[in-house]
């Protein structure tokens, strides 16, 4: 399987312990990490997106609490390798989008995104 297919997000909005799920779709998102030099040293930059089916209040609710919020994101790639996202330090910044298109076997559900851009990497789980 391709690693950096996204299977599963988990979220934790600082300075919360515990992480809660996202229901996202599987398979549906991808992440990246770009190391860039800079005058002052390296700077990582992370992205990763991925989608949520079924526009519905719960979901509203969850998106618009996450919102431009500092979290940090646990996210579970296609080789159970779980990929930590922020930090308190350098947390992590979700956006959504909501999209309904209407038109059958259309995408009705959130586009969403995690950003986070840092001088040291994302840390990894096994």
């Amino acid at each position: 399987m391709n690693s950096g297919v996204i299977t599963k997000v988990e979220y934790r909005i600082l300075p919360e312990v515990n992480f809660s799920q996202l229901d996202v779709i599987p398979q549906s998102g991808k992440f990246n990490e770009d190391p860039q030099k800079t005058g002052a040293g390296m700077l990582y930059s992370f992205s990763a997106g991925f989608n949520i089916a079924k526009l519905n209040q719960g979901t509203d609710e969850i998106i618009s609490n996450l919102t431009d919020r500092k979290a940090q994101f646990r996210i579970t790639d296609a080789n159970g390798t779980r990929h930590l996202a922020g930090d308190d330090s350098y947390p992590a910044r979700l956006y959504a989008s909501r999209h309904a298109d209407g038109q059958p076997g259309s995408f009705n559900g959130y586009r969403c995104s995690i950003t986070r851009k840092a001088p040291e990497m994302t840390a990894t789980e096994d």
